[in-house]
């Protein structure tokens, strides 16, 4: 009995000791995180000496400033204090750019709690995830499929990388104990990953070595071997497939670095998000102001020089977007006094002259980029040296185009008679054991190429294959997905091609980037007798060596217009324009400035360097220069309309009624409907049908009988297309002219987004180009009527294979010349024969 008694008093003198405890001990970081209804209680007296502002400066800046904010709650303290001013204590007043940059986001919660700005803005950006995928979308097919490209870091990303993160499905047919997802970064491999999630989409977490991330450039390599559970046939390799989806494959940081950067140089670390999109916001009070509008486009392009990301979106503010989204760039463009309107405060170097650099504690919860001054002249400076580093010297030539963020390495620019190692080109050498085997490589082709219907490639093919591979075997060579050629293998016991020579017509190829792919089928008995396990043997069967060669010839080369397909190369003439492009908006706002600058900065990328430009204020001064036009359809005079040979009508009734054509076209469109069902409708389909039986066999069509190219008819939007991209010939024909259109602003901002990203801009071409939102594809009109125009040394050569394009796309003329040719040499002969030999 007694020693109980003494047990309940030494529990009640515990109690009560427990119960006397201060605050300090109850947030202690060894104590997990609290329920929301625990916090409460020690908030009560946290308010009361926060009031007071001289309390700030009366604690010194020591230790507690510079330590991690992990062990601010632990740093030695002489006497017990109320927790509420631990938080304030290491909060500089000021802001200071001579602060260290690596305080700067360990301080971050202190500051916001004392800035003047407006309350943070929601985010669910992760700061320990750094997305990789430059891919709105992406998926590997087939028994073996990789991609391979580049991401930048930042130094600080680069230490506290721990793992990467691949968020993926694949199909059901996928045999999991023989299919692997593989990852290199910097030609590091990493661990190897079963494929195995067919229901759902799954995910796999892989450790980064240390030290195989570096700061800027890495190499990261993502690819896929697969196997069919129980099909051994060539087309259930086509079955094939693993997704990987782009919000959930990235890099995990152990520090809140994600989107943190200092230097100009870190610029290109921004990389995409989690839909694949790279974002460049730029805030600018001043953005109504004419004068202004031009050095923001400007800006605009110099940005989207410096992130060279496949996929951006340039949008244009007047506040601070309160959304924070990764994969993102702030940039708070304007004077001093205007800076002052949307940041806690101004850094000192933007008062004192033209500044361009990265500061973390000016805006609540990310790290924006200032360029300012104390004036405009001052403004204008920080843009211009922004502008500087991307141009390229005058008179430089152009050796490749800049594909490293989306396909590693950058596609060599070929302008001429060039071979190329598939080595240079991103190829190794590889054996495969399975059925059909696929890489692919590219390169670059200038905007002024006129080859499509004459002249030859020539693939010079270092390949082997094995003594069990059947006839009936065949290599493909693919350019821009089009068949380009087919080379069969007819004979039994193996065998190795040495510089095998596979001809492939230029007509497959065009300006800007040109993706070559090579592929081979091959065959073998165990594929028909498909017995358990062969469909995972590791027996080589065909091997390709990185000594085979692509070699371009000479081609003609000329600049067309209208040809929406030169934007794909170096934007021709743009680029080298003898004077600045005329550039008109509708008027200045943020949605048409965010139109302008995104199609602009897609415009910049293409060509390598920023666009010089002219803001106008009116069609009447652009004159007889080249020009970019953007803006509503319904807004723009019909004179500008017509110049575009785009139907008048459509200015009004576009988007409104929703019908795809007027009703004076439909009328006639029903009419000459009834006429083919009533008077010819069977012999106008065998006349179709032969038709297209002479164009798939031959490669002739009705256009290439033309004599004299045919009238451009006038066209009128649909009313399923939400955005259009024409181009046009100024009046006096001296100038190219390109106008971005939408029926209503909001589609116009959204349509331009849409077209220019990577897939559907490499899809321009003709003279109009439309994009249809529910069906997501990109319809272009071919131009009838194209004027030619030098764009390099009239050398004998050169025209000479620009003759034989044109007369192999116009076989008529090509006929009548041939006809008159030989008719001249019979008179020739008959006059001179007519001269010599003996008379009777």
């Amino acid at each position: 009995m007694k020693r109980s008694l003494l047990l309940l008093g030494f529990y009640a003198m515990i109690s009560a000791s427990a119960l006397a405890q201060t605050a300090p001990f109850d947030m202690s970081p060894e104590r997990p995180a609290s329920p929301p209804a625990a916090r409460q209680v020690p908030a009560q007296p946290a308010p009361q000496p926060m009031q007071p502002a001289p309390s700030v400066p009366q604690i010194p800046a020591a230790p507690p400033a510079i330590v991690p904010p992990a062990q601010q709650p632990t740093s030695p303290q002489p006497t017990p204090v109320p927790v509420a001013p631990v938080p304030v204590s290491p909060m500089p007043v000021p802001p200071s750019s001579s602060q260290p940059a690596p305080s700067q986001p360990q301080n971050k919660p202190q500051n916001q709690s004392a800035q003047a700005t407006p309350a943070p803005a929601q985010t669910s950006v992760d700061p320990r995830r750094r997305y990789i995928l430059p891919f709105t979308d992406l998926s590997l097919s087939g028994e073996i499929d990789q991609r391979q490209w580049t991401i930048y870091l930042t130094q600080e990303q680069a230490q506290a990388a721990q793992a990467v993160t691949i968020a993926y499905q694949n199909a059901v047919v996928v045999a999991p104990e023989s299919s692997s997802l593989e990852i290199a970064i910097n030609n590091v491999p990493l661990e190897k990953k079963s494929v195995a999630s067919p229901d759902a989409e799954g995910s796999l977490s892989i450790p980064i070595p240390p030290g195989t991330l570096q700061a800027g450039a890495n190499v990261v390599t993502l690819g896929v071997k697969q196997r069919h559970r129980t099909d051994c046939t060539i087309e259930s390799t086509y079955d094939l497939w693993t997704d990987i989806n782009p919000a959930g494959t990235f890099i995990t940081l152990n520090a809140d670095v994600a989107n943190r950067f200092e230097t100009i140089e870190d610029i290109q670390a921004i990389g995409a998000g989690s839909e694949g999109l790279t974002s460049i916001d730029i805030v600018a009070p001043g953005l109504t102001n004419p004068v202004l509008a031009e050095s923001l486009l400007k800006l605009s392009q110099a940005l989207a020089l410096r992130t060279q990301m496949p996929n951006q979106e340039i949008a244009f503010h007047t506040t601070v977007p309160k959304e924070r989204k990764a994969g993102s760039l702030v940039v708070l463009a304007g004077t001093s006094r205007e800076i002052a309107t949307i940041a806690s405060s101004v850094p000192p170097e933007v008062l004192a002259g033209p500044y361009a650099g990265f500061e973390s504690n000016i805006v609540s919860n990310l790290s924006a980029l200032v360029v300012g001054g104390p004036t405009p002249q001052a403004l204008q400076t920080a843009i211009d040296s922004l502008a500087a580093s991307a141009e390229r010297p005058t008179g430089s030539l152009r050796s490749f185009l800049s594909t490293r963020n989306w396909h590693t390495p950058d596609a060599p620019l070929v302008i001429g008679d060039r071979r190329l190692a598939l080595s240079s080109l991103g190829v190794k050498s590889a054996e495969f054991s399975g059925r059909r085997f696929r890489t692919d490589f590219t390169i670059g082709i200038p905007a002024d190429f006129y080859a499509a219907a004459y002249g030859e490639a020539t693939l010079l093919l270092d390949a082997a294959y094995a003594s069990d591979v059947l006839p009936g075997s065949h290599i493909d060579v693919y350019v821009n997905g089009n068949i380009a050629s087919t080379v069969p293998i007819s004979n039994r016991g193996g065998g190795i091609f040495r510089h095998l020579p596979i001809k492939l017509t230029l007509r497959h190829f065009v300006p800007g980037a040109n993706t070559v792919a090579i592929e081979a089928v091959m065959q073998t008995q165990a594929d028909s007798d498909c017995l358990p396990g062969t469909t995972a043997s590791e027996t080589p069967r065909f091997a390709l060596f990185d000594t085979s060669e692509l070699h371009m010839p000479n081609f003609a080369r000329i600049g067309r217009a209208p040809d929406l397909a030169a934007n794909r190369g170096v934007i021709q003439p743009y680029h080298n324009s003898q004077q600045p492009v005329a550039v008109y908006m509708e008027r200045i706002d943020p949605d048409v400035m965010s139109s302008a600058a995104t199609l602009l900065g897609r415009m910049a990328l293409a060509a390598g360097q920023p666009i010089a430009i002219d803001l106008v204020s009116s069609i009447s001064a652009v004159g007889d220069r080249d020009a970019v036009f953007i803006g509503t359809l319904a807004q723009i005079p019909p004179a500008l309309a017509a110049q575009f040979n785009i139907a008048p009508a459509s200015q009004t009734s576009w988007g409104e009624s929703g019908r795809p054509t007027p009703p004076v076209e439909q009328t006639d469109q029903l009419f000459e409907n009834w006429r083919q069902r009533v008077d010819g409708g069977v012999w106008q389909g065998q006349i179709s049908s032969f038709e297209e039986w002479v164009r798939r066999n031959f490669d002739i069509s009705e256009e290439t009988f033309r004599f004299l190219p045919g009238a451009e008819q006038v066209y009128t939007p649909p009313g399923n297309v939400s955005f259009m991209l024409a181009q046009g010939l100024s009046p006096g024909g001296e100038g190219v002219w390109t106008l971005a259109t939408a029926p209503a602003i909001d589609t116009l901002r959204s349509g331009v987004k849409s077209m220019t990203e990577l897939k559907r801009w490499t899809a321009l071409s003709g003279r109009i180009a439309t994009y249809d939102p529910a069906t997501d594809k990109v319809e272009t009109i071919v131009a009838e009527q194209q004027t030619f125009f030098i764009t390099g040394p009239a050398t004998f050569s050169n025209w000479r294979l620009i003759a034989a394009n044109w007369l192999s796309s116009n076989t008529l003329s090509y006929a009548l010349v041939f006809i008159g040719f030989l008719s001249l040499l019979g008179w020739v002969t008959f006059f001179l024969l007519r001269g010599l030999g003996r008379k009777p």
